[in-house]
C-alpha cells in the first residue's frame, strides 16, 4: 500500500531522516526546541538511527531510553550543584519523554507513565530558573487543571501577559517550550494551562474531554490569572493548531482580551479535519467503514496511527464515526460569529499548510470586526518557514508575534537575558 500523508497542517518538505513523512515530521517537531536547550542534534540522530519506523514500539523504546539517560545526567548535575546543566538536561529529558509518549495510543501500557515522566522532568527544571517557573493549577468544575506562570523578573512592575493555548496533541510542557521562553526574553509574563481536551487535562481526568464552549474554562483561567502578581489588563491570547480554533472561539466571548493570535485560525473544524487534514484518509469513506479504513491505512505509519487514536480519545469516543458525527465535533464552527471579535488580531498561517488552512485563515481575517488586524503567511522564501505553527523556525514566529504585540502595547523590555 502506498504511503498516505495528511492533507494539511504539514509542510510537504521532508528532512529525510525517516522515509515516512509523518514520522519525519514528528522528528522535526522534537528538534524544534534545540533553540531552547530542550533537544540536541547528536542525541536525536543517535536515537533516530536506531528506530525501525514501521514498528511503533521501536520509536517509543528508543526515545524513552534516551530520555532516561539524559534524566540521569540531569540528576547527577543537580546533585553536584551544577544548576544550569541540570535544568538544561531536565528540559531535554522532558522533551524526549514527550516524544516517546507521542508514539503511544491511549491503550498502550506506557502511555501514562511516559507522559508523567515528561511532566516530572519539566517540573524538576522549573525551580532552577531565575525567577522560578511557577507550577499552578486552575480550579474548574471540581478539577485542578495544571499549568505554568512565569514572570520575567522579581520586580513589582506590572506587565503584559502572553497566554498560550496548545493544540490537539501538544502537551503543556511543549506549549511552554514553544512560547514561554520567547515571551520571557521580551519581558512578558507567560501563562498557560491544560484546558479540557488538552493532553495533561485528559491524562489526569479522562472525562475532561474537548468541548465546543471553551470560552468557559478560559474565563475561569483569566479569573485566576488576574489575581497573580505583576499582571495588568494587557492580556494577549495565542493558540497553536487546534488552539487556533480555541482562541478564536474565546475571543468571540471574552472581552478582557487585548489581543488574539490564532496560529492558524480555524473557523470550521469539521471542514478543516475531514476536508483538509484527514482528507486523504477519509474522503468518500462511509461512516460505517471509517474505523476499518483508518486502521488499514495507518498500519505502516505508527505515529499517524497513534495521533489519530489519541485524538479520538480526547473527544471521549470509542470510534472515529462517533467522534466525527458527535454534536461536540460538529459544533466546532464559529464562522457566523467572527464579527464579534473586535480586539486587535494577528492571524498566522504557513504557506504550505494546505488549501483549507489558508482559506480559513483568510476567512477569519476578512470576517472579524477588529480595526487593528493583520495576517501573516509564512513562506520559506520570505521567512525561512512554511510549516504548521512554524515548527521549522520558531525564532521567526516569535519575531513576528512579539514585535507586533510590542508595538500594539507600546512595550519594550530593557533587561532581556
Amino acid at each position: 500500500m502506498a504511503q498516505v500523508n495528511l492533507g494539511g497542517a504539514r509542510s510537504p518538505n521532508h528532512l529525510g531522516v525517516f522515509k515516512n513523512h509523518e514520522t519525519d515530521w514528528v522528528f522535526k517537531r522534537t528538534l524544534e526546541f534545540m533553540n531552547e536547550k530542550a533537544a540536541e542534534i547528536g542525541e536525536c540522530l543517535y536515537a533516530a538511527r536506531r528506530i525501525n519506523e514501521q514498528q511503533g514500539d521501536s520509536w517509543i523504546a528508543e526515545w524513552a531510553d534516551l530520555a532516561k539517560k539524559v534524566r540521569l545526567l540531569a540528576e547527577e548535575s543537580l546533585h553536584n550543584g551544577h544548576l544550569v546543566s541540570a535544568r538544561e538536561s531536565f528540559l531535554r529529558a522532558a522533551n524526549y519523554y514527550r516524544t516517546a509518549e507521542y508514539g503511544c495510543a491511549p491503550d498502550h501500557p506506557r502511555f501514562h507513565e511516559l507522559w508523567k515522566n515528561s511532566v516530572d522532568c519539566f517540573h524538576q527544571a522549573c525551580p532552577l530558573f531565575t525567577p522560578p517557573i511557577e507550577i499552578i493549577t486552575v480550579p474548574f468544575e471540581g478539577r485542578q487543571l495544571p499549568g505554568y506562570f512565569w514572570r520575567p523578573d522579581h520586580s513589582s512592575i506590572t506587565r503584559p501577559t502572553f497566554i498560550a493555548a496548545g493544540g490537539n496533541d501538544s502537551s503543556g510542557e511543549e506549549v511552554f517550550l514553544s512560547a514561554g521562553f520567547g515571551a520571557r526574553r521580551r519581558g512578558f509574563n507567560f501563562f498557560t494551562f491544560e484546558y479540557p481536551g488538552h493532553r495533561g487535562a485528559v491524562h489526569l481526568y479522562p472525562d475532561c474531554v474537548k468541548r465546543p464552549d471553551l470560552e468557559v474554562p478560559f474565563s475561569a483561567a483569566i479569573d485566576y490569572l488576574e489575581k497573580l502578581p505583576g499582571v495588568d489588563e494587557r492580556i494577549a491570547l495565542a493558540g497553536f493548531s487546534y488552539g487556533g480554533y480555541v482562541v478564536s472561539r474565546v475571543a468571540i466571548h471574552e472581552k478582557r482580551l487585548h489581543a488574539v493570535i490564532p496560529n492558524s485560525p480555524l473557523v470550521d473544524l469539521p471542514k478543516a479535519v475531514l476536508g483538509g487534514i484527514l482528507g486523504p484518509l477519509v474522503k468518500g469513506v462511509p461512516g460505517s467503514m471509517l474505523d476499518k479504513v483508518i486502521d488499514i491505512k495507518t498500519r505502516k505509519s505508527p505515529l499517524m496511527r497513534s495521533l489519530l487514536y489519541y485524538s479520538k480519545w480526547t473527544w471521549g469516543y470509542d470510534t472515529f464515526r462517533e467522534e466525527f458525527e458527535s454534536d461536540s465535533f460538529l459544533q466546532h464552527v464559529i464562522s457566523a460569529d467572527l464579527d464579534k471579535i473586535s480586539c486587535p488580531a494577528l492571524a498566522l498561517v504557513g504557506k504550505d499548510e494546505g488549501k483549507e488552512m489558508i482559506r480559513q485563515a483568510q476567512e477569519f481575517f476578512d470576517a472579524i470586526s477588529s480595526k487593528n488586524k493583520k495576517i501573516h503567511v509564512f513562506s520559506l522564501e520570505k521567512d525561512g518557514s512554511n510549516d504548521h505553527c512554524q515548527l521549522d523556525n520558531i525564532s521567526r514566529a516569535h519575531q513576528v508575534s512579539f514585535d507586533w504585540l510590542g508595538e500594539l502595547f507600546q512595550y519594550s523590555y530593557s533587561n532581556a537575558p
